[in-house]
């Protein structure tokens, strides 16, 4: 089993609140978006968020915790 190392946010350069409005320009591009969660794990913002009409259909970006450089996103 994998161990996930979570920081402490207060490490991180890029807060929650940005991470997410990163994400949120970004998907906002092409979706219309609702909801957002966000967890720090391995120097990385992992921010899910609802887009489109149903509150079922997730993104999921990645945003270096340092920079708030996009990393990828599914």
């Amino acid at each position: 089993m994998r161990s996930i190392h979570r920081l402490d946010e207060s490490a991180a350069k890029i807060t929650r609140q940005q991470a997410i409005e990163i994400t949120k320009k970004f998907l906002e591009q092409h979706h219309s978006v609702s909801g957002a969660s966000a967890d720090l794990r391995e120097g990385k913002w992992f921010v899910t968020m609802c887009v489109g009409m149903s509150k079922s259909d997730t993104r999921q970006v990645r945003i270096d915790a340092n920079t708030g450089k996009m990393l990828d996103y599914t």
